[in-house]
């Protein structure tokens, strides 16, 4: 049964996608395991050998301060991942949301019109009462005057 489905796996990777895992293994994992044992190798073989080659206290001073700052190199190498994931994250999000924040872009300057718009039209009764009242005030004062200048003329 579970041939059918690797075989059935298979089937759908197109040549492309089954070289990149070939080349993902050959060129990125085996060379960091590769590496990964033959430091750590390095660092058994500096504590075990215990006085064969005569290792002084510098020797070993400088073993153990290796194996102090190892730790804090790997949480840095997690942080600078994290970064890197961070960055290719924000890079593919940027095409995503280019075309969408225009249309939100465009959405919000018709609504801000259309408020604009509203508030106009909301005013517009008090501005044309005010403009009215004006009009009869200085209609009033217009007779006003004439009649007051009629009355010493005659």
């Amino acid at each position: 049964m579970a041939m059918k489905s690797v075989i059935r796996d298979n089937y759908f990777e197109s040549p492309p996608l089954q070289a990149h895992k070939k080349q993902r293994f050959w060129q990125i994992i085996f060379p960091v395991v590769l590496f990964s044992l033959l430091l750590l190798t390095g660092l058994v073989f500096l504590i075990v050998r215990d006085g064969r080659f005569s290792p002084g206290v510098e020797e070993i001073g400088g073993v153990a301060t290796v194996l102090v700052i190892l730790p804090i190199l790997l949480v840095a190498l997690l942080q600078l991942a994290l970064l890197i994931a961070i960055i290719y994250g924000v890079s593919r999000l940027k095409t995503v949301i280019s075309p969408t924040s225009a249309k939100i872009l465009q959405f919000m300057e018709k609504v801000r019109w259309n408020i604009r718009k509203g508030a106009d039209i909301s005013v517009q009764p008090i501005l044309g009462y005010n403009q009215n009242s004006e009009k009869a005030k200085q209609v009033f004062r217009s007779l006003n005057t004439r009649l007051r200048k009629k009355g010493i003329n005659s």
